[in-house]
């Protein structure tokens, strides 16, 4: 089963503003409006990629850039797809009551993960605000997917791009399942060693896996690979800033020719389950099984959505 691990909800005319659409489609080659996720858009991508399940991302940045996508929003459509969705919150811990908005993201609206934007927020993951956040994140046992590494974004701080800065929330919170978004590209040996040093750090490969050049792809995993982390490794799209199926693409493109490997060596069919749904099975258990996998791309979206 194919998990896409990070996936961006919203709609462009309903919940980004222009210039952060200008800003972040810029380095893709596509115009603002492709910042555009449309329920049906998003479930045709993931039936013509053979995605079977996706985490599907709140956004909340209105402090800073003026907008989010709602947990509401990301809550109703994982309602209408429960085995096509698992959503994810996101608050903002510089405004009052983030960690009871978190609370009741969770308990009260099914959500099962959080998702933080720090830089976009201009606060370090590591400021005492976030801390009341994490500790209701620990208590409820749902992994906080935080954004590490650059992001186009004008607004965003720089100085809060690095993951190593998620080391001291690491060790102030040794329960809490934290995920480093992008393997903190271009800080990725710095995230593999944060995974090393913390058995509940994993990583996503969104957008890293795709837009950097395969060298740079193919040295990460084999660097993960001789360092025991390759199991906290999730693969995802960042989803509509690359297609899923492109992405895809390049996951096979990884396991077939040894020569694009450091150590000659492609993934194999072991690595490749588990970088593409095995360990997103791990981190959130409960996810639909192999029993509900794809067995047509050209099912009605409607139907499913009657008898899921």
């Amino acid at each position: 089963m194919i998990v896409d691990s990070h996936v961006h909800a919203g709609e462009y005319y309903r919940h980004f503003t222009r210039s952060f659409a200008r800003d972040m489609m810029a380095t893709t080659g596509m115009p603002p409006e492709a910042l555009d996720s449309p329920e049906r858009k998003l479930l045709d991508q993931m039936d013509a990629a053979g995605v079977r399940h996706a985490f599907l991302l709140a956004f909340d940045v209105q402090r800073v850039e003026g907008f989010k996508v709602p947990n509401e929003f990301v809550a109703d459509m994982c309602r209408r797809h429960p085995g096509r969705f698992t959503g994810f919150a996101s608050v903002d811990a510089g405004t009052p009551g983030a960690a009871a908005e978190l609370r009741h993201a969770v308990t009260e609206l099914g959500l099962r993960g959080l998702k933080t934007a720090p830089c976009y927020l201009r606060m370090s993951p590591a400021d005492r605000r976030w801390y009341d956040v994490y500790e209701t994140a620990q208590e409820l046992d749902v992994p906080v997917l935080v954004h590490t590494g650059y992001t186009p974004a004008k607004r965003a701080d720089p100085r809060y791009f690095p993951p190593q800065l998620l080391d001291r929330v690491a060790r102030d919170f040794p329960e809490l399942r934290l995920v480093l978004a992008h393997l903190g590209t271009p800080w990725t040996d710095a995230a593999l060693d944060l995974m090393v040093r913390y058995p509940r750090v994993h990583a996503d490969l969104s957008i890293f896996s795709w837009y950097r050049p395969v060298p740079t792809v193919t040295a990460a995993l084999a660097r993960a690979r001789a360092l025991g982390v390759m199991d906290r490794l999730l693969w995802g799209t960042d989803y509509p800033f690359c297609t899923m199926t492109d992405s895809m693409a390049r996951m096979r493109e990884l396991t077939g020719d040894g020569s694009l490997w450091p150590d000659g060596t492609p993934l194999s069919e072991a690595e490749f389950a588990s970088l593409t749904g095995g360990a997103a099975a791990r981190l959130l258990p409960g996810l639909p099984g192999p029993a509900s996998s794809i067995t047509s791309t050209t099912h009605s979206h409607d139907d499913e959505r009657e008898t899921a």
